[in-house]
């Protein structure tokens, strides 16, 4: 293509809000020689006619970025760019530039730039699918990402398939949001079409074809991730509701005797309570009993009283369990000693 041909070439692209203005941009891309490159450049310089010289710059960079040349396509950018601000298809370009930044892709950047993008020109079916690639790759790296822009994108992809039902590209973006969305079967058949619709005569065939089964182990991969994650969410569910039925036994268990200990020690306390009134009132009564007596009547008494008392709780305590025997023999003797003086005095 001689230098003429290839300006009146990008002069005569479709208009930017065409979805055929990427398609003929990338087909003249393919057939550039070095010298039509070096005249697309200069006429991107020419401030006489902005518009030829913006379709020069973007058919440039398409040409660098099929080649996976970075380098020069960051370069050109850098160079040119500014110069065309006020066109709203620039977008696509800082979208692709953000995707090529050297320390890796700037996924957040991209997408922003692919927005605006397609909100310029949303019935353009190359743009559609560029802001579909990026938000795929920005939820596949991890972003987080609605179900509902996930299935907005996807809508737009099938409706994009629809009109161009060919277009290998189109498949591929399409089968990464469906692996997003869990639909593994689709996302497996769509990609096993783009690479059926790939052309091995077009220049980066071998390129593609290595993306494209780069999303199949991806989408392979999520499935197997997502089905392990499903199993280890039913076990997880299994050994709760196990530990929970153990805990509630557990928790009946230690209701159950610590009634059963509530309802000893109160029916000790009762008990207790009934003794102690049952010896206030023996004690009262023995009181009032040797009041009467003569002093040696009334000591025997109280001693017998004394005796009594100890040899009771001491009976009260072996019956409770509330002491060691052995810590009961002497309190007994205690006792049997002084019912024994009360009686031999």
């Amino acid at each position: 293509m001689a230098d003429t041909q290839v300006l009146d070439a990008v002069a005569a692209m479709p208009p930017m809000v065409s979805s055929e203005y990427h398609i003929v941009a990338t087909g003249i891309a393919a057939r550039l020689s070095a010298a039509e490159m070096d005249a697309l450049e200069r006429c991107v310089t020419d401030a006489s006619d902005p518009a030829r010289g913006f379709n020069a710059l973007y058919v440039l960079l398409a040409r660098h970025r099929r080649a996976l040349d970075a380098g020069r396509f960051r370069g050109l950018y850098q160079r040119h760019a500014a110069r065309f601000d006020g066109v709203p298809m620039r977008a696509v370009l800082d979208s692709d530039m953000a995707m090529l930044e050297q320390a890796g892709p700037d996924l957040v950047t991209a997408l922003r730039y692919a927005e605006t993008a397609l909100a310029a020109y949303p019935g353009n079916l190359a743009l559609v699918a560029h802001h579909a690639r990026v938000l795929a790759e920005y939820a596949w790296s991890g972003g987080e990402t609605g179900q509902e822009d996930l299935a907005s994108a996807t809508g737009r992809m099938e409706r994009a398939i629809e009109t161009d039902p060919e277009r290998p590209r189109f498949r591929a973006v399409h089968a990464q949001l469906a692996g997003l969305l869990g639909d593994f079967a689709l996302a497996l058949t769509s990609i096993q079409r783009a690479l059926d619709l790939e052309d091995s005569e077009q220049p980066g065939y071998a390129m593609r074809v290595v993306e494209y089964h780069r999303i199949r182990a991806d989408i392979t991969l999520h499935r197997e991730a997502t089905a392990i994650r499903g199993r280890l969410d039913e076990a997880t569910a299994q050994v709760a509701d196990t530990l929970q039925e153990r805990l509630d036994k557990a928790v009946a268990g230690v209701e159950e005797r610590a009634k059963s200990e509530i309802g000893k020690v109160r029916s000790e306390t009762l008990g207790t309570l009934g003794l102690l009134a049952a010896v206030i009132a023996f004690i009262v009564t023995t009181t009032q009993i040797a009041d009467r007596q003569p002093v040696d009547e009334a000591l025997r008494l109280l001693t017998s009283c004394a005796g009594m008392l100890s040899l009771v709780f001491t009976a009260f305590a072996a019956a409770f369990g509330v002491v060691r025997p052995t810590r009961l023999i002497l309190p007994a003797l205690l006792g049997s000693g002084l019912l024994l003086a009360a009686f031999l005095t």
